[in-house]
């Protein structure tokens, strides 16, 4: 929620108390406002005129008989809701703004409106989504490209659990603490988006939001939360601020949902990784039948086991790879601007389908669709903490009926995430075959390495 420092006219117009009606009608008019602060020069601010009150007064009368000198003021500091309830408390339409009795600004019931019409989060005093929505739409009309970021609190359920939602409360005050005072507003705009889940949108482009993400990651592990006596860590996840072309086909809210969606699936995937380790961490019960000698070595069996089992594991992958994913069948439907696109894709008799539905239509967009079709049936052959997601695609002309298909895609692991590239060479008509196979391209031969999922006929 904005402070009335955000929202204050700063530029004050103001009269002192012998200015005649009529004057003070003409700055008013003049100036397109309708109220008057009323300053002495050796008492400083002793009332508040308004248009209202001058109406039909005569011309000639001194604003001093006419003013009011009971004025609302408010601190700078003072929310717009706390604003608005004074102005309806003090049955006005304006409040001068006043640090230690130095007159800073004014502020209009018409000020106060478009920051009431947004939701805000009352705890956090952070916006929803809806405000988030409308930041990111705005950024892309205007030609913007746009980083989403998403973060995601470690183990929040457990603190609620062990300590009540009072502390838990406490958490989520204490991180929205940390994306107020951390980020720009004139670059991005932190929201609650629910739970334990907070979002930026901003318009740094990739290399830059990944910095401030680290960043504000790094400062949410050193917050010291009154009565929690562990440290509240975060994850998060990313996608955007890559694009060096105008989009093509935009749909904003799609374009924004798809976002989202890959910065949320980042998320996600770096988080398993971090709950399974903590899984592993938390130290086994004691046998109650066994000396407490016997529960300190248990883990180490345990630990064992799963070392070998994991050697194992890794050596019969190592020398069977599995074959690599050909395309089975590739079909789109369309209604009206909407397009669905469809992608089977094989392997040792087992199918992997996956159907992704936008608004594009023609050009890279389609290209696009369907890649991302094509990485959605990849994922299903993958464990979890693994990934595949589109970047970018293109296709170019090679003259004598060839075109070359392009497709830029990111392998996302618990370790880091790998920037691959594929291409394929198709006849016209074809392309959108072509971008499927242009996907695999880039990623088969990754996949031969990666641990694979538990295979699900389709």
């Amino acid at each position: 929620m904005k402070q009335i420092r955000d929202l204050m006219t700063s530029d004050v117009v103001w009269v002192n108390p012998s200015t005649r009606v009529k004057t003070a009608v003409i700055l008013m008019k003049g100036h397109n406002i309708s109220a008057l602060p009323v300053i002495h020069n050796t008492d400083g601010v002793v009332g508040l005129v308004t248009l209202h009150a001058l109406l039909g007064e005569a011309q000639d009368a001194p604003i001093s008989s006419l003013m009011d000198t009971n004025f609302a003021s408010v601190d700078p500091d003072t929310t717009a809701h706390n604003a608005a309830d004074l102005m309806q408390e003090s049955n006005t339409g304006h409040l001068l703004v006043m640090e230690n009795g130095r007159l800073l600004g004014i502020v209009s019931d018409s000020d106060l409106i478009p920051e009431l019409g947004r939701t805000y989060d009352p705890l956090t005093e952070l916006p929803w989504s809806d405000t988030f929505r409308e930041w990111a739409m705005n950024a892309l009309k205007k030609g913007q490209e746009i980083s989403v970021i998403l973060f995601d609190l470690d183990q929040f359920g457990r603190f609620n659990k062990k300590h009540g939602h009072v502390i838990g409360d406490r958490v989520l005050q204490e991180v929205a603490g940390v994306f107020k005072t951390n980020t720009d507003p004139n670059l991005e705009l932190t929201c609650r988006y629910g739970g334990d889940e907070f979002a930026i949108v901003s318009v740094r482009l990739a290399d830059e939001a990944e910095m401030l993400a680290a960043r504000l990651q790094e400062k949410i592990a050193l917050l010291a939360v009154k009565g929690l006596p562990e440290k509240v860590t975060a994850t998060w996840g990313m996608f955007g601020g890559m694009r060096t072309k105008e989009r093509e086909d935009m749909h904003y809210a799609a374009t924004l949902d798809d976002l989202i969606t890959r910065a949320s699936k980042n998320c996600i995937m770096k988080k398993k990784p971090f709950e399974t380790a903590k899984a592993q961490d938390a130290p086994a019960a004691p046998p109650r039948d066994e000396p407490q000698a016997a529960a300190i070595s248990q883990p180490s069996r345990q630990e064992a086991r799963a070392s070998r089992a994991s050697q194992d594991a890794a050596a019969s992958y190592g020398d069977e790879r599995a074959p690599r994913l050909k395309i089975d069948t590739i079909s789109f439907s369309s209604t009206g601007t909407e397009v669905s696109a469809c992608v089977i894709l094989k392997r040792d008799g087992k199918q992997y389908k996956r159907e992704v539905t936008g608004y594009t239509v023609g050009g890279n967009g389609m290209l696009r669709l369907f890649a991302e079709a094509a990485a959605g049936a990849v994922c299903k052959t993958l464990a979890p903490e693994h990934g595949i997601v589109v970047e970018d695609t293109g296709i170019n002309d090679l003259g004598d009926d060839e075109e070359l298909v392009t497709v830029v895609a990111i392998y996302i692991s618990p370790r880091q995430n790998t920037r691959l590239a594929g291409t394929a060479l198709v006849r016209r008509g074809d392309q959108y075959r072509a971008a499927v196979a242009a996907l695999l391209d880039a990623v088969n031969r990754q996949i031969e390495l990666a641990p694979p999922a538990c295979d699900e006929e389709e």
